[in-house]
């Protein structure tokens, strides 16, 4: 599990001047239809409710057709650092992705179902999703024009009847991030930027570790790096690895979201817990504490395996040991049986 992480190398040779942090509605427009598409671990069910709810049927329509492609990796399009002089113009941007070759904007949007660019790779992944999916996949490699058409004039129709005004809403606070980030960077540099990001983030050394369920390294002493704001993309860190641009990082703008354990830390307490005899010993000091002879007793146990049982729950922090009298007692630390869960879909959705 130490390979976990991903890592982003080569920070001392990464001139200040080559690292941007953007705000740009196009990269939260991505983040939105994300959580549009999947509201519930972010929390924004009633947001979504609501937008959904404002929307022409049409919109409605195009909105479910394109959602494959803001779901876990996301499109290219929504992840584009470069290429436009002014990414704040939304509008703009559209009108020049209209100017960009249909067949290569085709085989961006084709990113989630074949990160390679193969059309063989992505008619297979597109069919995994479903009819809509595949007849869209398959107009974007048979018919890029027609498709991409349709691509834009989404993006286009979703400005017009709702992002515009919720951009209008998160773009202060975006901004007034963007600046608290770059002011760190020229103070004390782009890895105390980075850690500044959120507590997923850290320094190791020359290289900045990101806490996810995710093995990579990334050298951004040449290609650059971009940090994106964004008041949607919580519990999210999102690593976006675009060849030929800057290596993007997307992170929540709000406020703190809480430390989360190491993936060695929660595989620890996991091991622990996967064992039949240990999980005995819990119950049986789940509603009381107990000495390691009465729980050997009451359940049949031998003693010394329970001895060992209980070493190991409390090394992983899940068992509390406190003396009375003579006797040691054992009591089951619930808050952190019940944390295991939720640090682990805290994790992996980071």
């Amino acid at each position: 599990m130490n390979g976990v992480p991903i890592i982003v190398a080569g920070l001392k040779s990464l001139p200040v001047q080559r690292v941007h942090v953007v705000v740009a509605p196009l990269i939260e427009l991505g983040s939105a239809l994300h959580v549009l598409g999947q509201p519930k671990h972010h929390n924004r069910e009633e947001w979504a409710q609501n937008v959904r709810a404002a929307m022409s049927p049409a919109l409605a329509e195009q909105s479910r057709t394109w959602a494959w492609a803001t779901q876990a990796i996301r499109a290219t399009p929504f992840v584009r650092v470069t290429g436009s002089p002014d990414r704040t113009d939304f509008p703009g941007q559209v009108e020049r992705m209209r100017r960009i070759p249909a067949r290569e904007l085709a085989a961006q949007l084709l990113r989630p179902v074949s990160g390679a660019g193969d059309p063989a790779a992505a008619r297979k992944w597109g069919r995994s999703r479903g009819p809509a999916v595949t007849a869209l996949v398959d107009a974007l490699i048979d018919q890029p024009e027609e498709a991409v058409g349709r691509f834009l004039d989404f993006l286009a129709a979703t400005w017009q009847e709702w992002f515009r005004d919720e951009w209008r809403t998160v773009q202060p606070d975006l901004v007034a991030r963007s600046r608290q980030i770059e002011d760190v960077l020229q103070r004390f540099g782009v890895a105390a930027a980075l850690s500044s990001l959120d507590p997923a983030v850290s320094v190791r050394g020359s290289s900045v570790v990101i806490a996810k369920v995710q093995s990579s390294r990334h050298d951004v002493s040449r290609r650059g790096l971009a940090i994106a704001p964004s008041a949607f993309v919580r519990p999210h860190v999102y690593v976006a690895n675009i060849p030929g641009q800057p290596l993007l990082l997307i992170h929540d703008a709000g406020a703190d979201q809480g430390s989360v354990p190491s993936a060695p830390a929660i595989l620890s307490r996991l091991t622990v817990l996967a064992h039949a005899g240990r999980l005995e010993v819990c119950r049986a000091i789940a509603s009381e504490p107990r000495t390691a002879g009465e729980i050997a007793a009451l359940w049949g146990m031998d003693p010394s395996q329970v001895t060992r049982h209980l070493r190991a729950l409390a090394s992983a922090g899940l068992v509390r040991a406190q003396r009375q009298g003579r006797f040691v007692q054992y009591a089951l630390e619930v808050e952190a049986v019940e944390s295991v869960g939720v640090d682990l879909v805290r994790l992996l959705l980071r």
